[in-house]
């Protein structure tokens, strides 16, 4: 899940500031985490990313199908990790820079290209499959939206919104891993040892 989470840190990078975050930089940080499909939506990246490190196989399908079914198990848990995610981005970031993020998030291109991304992550892997395509309109509207000053002044804090987002999606993680677990063994009838080593299939899905 810390390859998932670095990618929101990529894109939003947050750095501590002081003060109490205001009714309309809470409301832009809970527009941003809708836009961008949420913690729920960065489970399925990593669902996918771990199934392609373990190979185009009958195992790494089933062990990408138990995490995306623990993930939606889990979505009352992911909900709340996302209200505090909110208050963490609206706590230490400023209006002038969320606003720029949820423009560009909410514009027609915006949206088009998380729509092309959640179908991606969200189908089974293979490793013949392309990657999204995107718009000569939607690359360019991406490289202006890179190109503001609120983007990479949002690029250059990233480490600080990953250090405090980590603390507060480790017990989620550690209870969908879990239940992802669960669900393999019992599809399978493979369980691990202690180690994460799958006794007859390989390696599992780890960090």
């Amino acid at each position: 899940m810390k390859r998932a989470i670095f990618a929101i840190a990529l894109l939003i990078g947050v750095a501590p500031a002081a003060g109490e975050p205001t009714p309309q930089i809470l409301s832009l940080a809970q527009r941003y985490l809708a836009a961008t499909g949420g913690s729920f939506e960065l489970i399925e990246q990593q669902a996918y990313v771990a199934a392609g490190i373990m190979g185009d196989t009958p195992t790494s399908h089933a062990r990408q199908t138990a995490l995306q079914q623990a993930a939606e198990q889990h979505r009352a848990d992911l909900a709340a990790l996302d209200a505090k995610l909110a208050a963490l981005i609206a706590q230490t970031y400023t209006e002038d820079e969320l606003r720029t993020s949820v423009n560009f998030l909410e514009s027609p291109a915006g949206r088009s290209i998380t729509e092309k991304k959640h179908a991606y992550f969200a189908a089974m892997f293979a490793r013949d499959r392309p990657a999204p395509t995107y718009s000569a309109e939607e690359s360019a509207a991406v490289s202006a939206y890179q190109a503001t000053p609120e983007a990479i002044s949002m690029q250059a804090k990233s480490p600080a919104l990953l250090k405090g987002t980590l603390a507060l999606a480790e017990p989620v993680e550690n209870a969908i891993r879990k239940s992802a677990q669960s669900i393999y063994c019992h599809a399978t009838r493979k369980c691990t040892d202690d180690s994460g080593y799958d006794q007859l299939a390989g390696p599992t899905i780890r960090e």
